[in-house]
């Protein structure tokens, strides 16, 4: 096999064998092989188990909440209306949650977000922030289910859970390792947007019904599955 077929092996291609595909696995340093011909072994290297995981939940599920809101107030005039647009799409990609249309909430300290956004938002004017240790008139969970959309954060999860590839069963009618690859990157790519709009809140703020502990189970369940069908398509 040449240099050139290897790096060009297409995962998707039914002409590309499942040894070119080894191969490549092999020089991306995702797979080491141990000892020659038939009796040849592929074992997965640390970094193929990283290259096949995505951000795990659970740590900022299980994150201690402080019992205080921390609040973003500001107002850009209208003339500046590009850097209004600008700061309320820098906040939306952090998710953090929207009260009013230039009041945000987040549950934890935002020095590291704030940085983040002021190094390339730039600070736009009557900009402050404060934390409320105590709010009036409303509870927490209303304060959860109006700041953030978790019906469509609901059906990010169930289009997941039903999905008809993005489970373990699958993995293990693969084929050979071109229909692996397929099935692993379909899932990888349905597990992400599951939670592409999920502020993954502490578990003491979760509202009721939250599916986000299912879909992770399920995730789970799969890279398992994923990998013990991976160590016996490569054997």
């Amino acid at each position: 096999k040449t240099a050139y077929e290897i790096r060009n092996c297409d995962w998707s291609s039914d002409v590309c064998s499942s040894d070119l595909l080894l191969e490549k696995l092999r020089h991306q340093r995702l797979l080491e092989k141990h000892g020659r011909g038939k009796k040849a072994e592929f074992r997965i290297t640390d970094d193929g188990r990283q290259r096949m995981r995505v951000r795990d939940p659970a740590g900022d599920w299980d994150r201690q909440w402080d019992g205080k809101w921390r609040v973003l107030v500001y107002d850009v005039p209208e003339q500046r209306h590009g850097d209004r647009v600008n700061l309320w799409r820098a906040l939306r990609a952090h998710k953090l949650g929207l009260i009013q249309r230039s009041v945000w909430i987040w549950p934890h300290d935002l020095t590291g977000i704030l940085d983040e956004i002021l190094d390339t938002k730039g600070i736009p004017d009557h900009f402050c922030g404060f934390e409320a240790t105590r709010v009036f008139l409303c509870e927490t969970k209303e304060i959860v289910a109006y700041a953030w959309n978790f019906l469509q954060i609901e059906e990010q999860h169930q289009a997941y859970l039903k999905h008809q590839v993005a489970r373990p069963s699958e993995v293990k009618q693969a084929s050979d390792l071109a229909d692996l690859a397929r099935v692993a990157r379909v899932e990888r790519r349905a597990y992400q947007e599951a939670f592409v709009f999920d502020p993954l809140l502490p578990r003491e703020l979760w509202p009721k019904h939250y599916l986000g502990e299912r879909v992770a189970r399920r995730h789970r369940d799969f890279h398992t599955q994923l990998l013990r069908r991976l160590r016996a398509l490569a054997s």
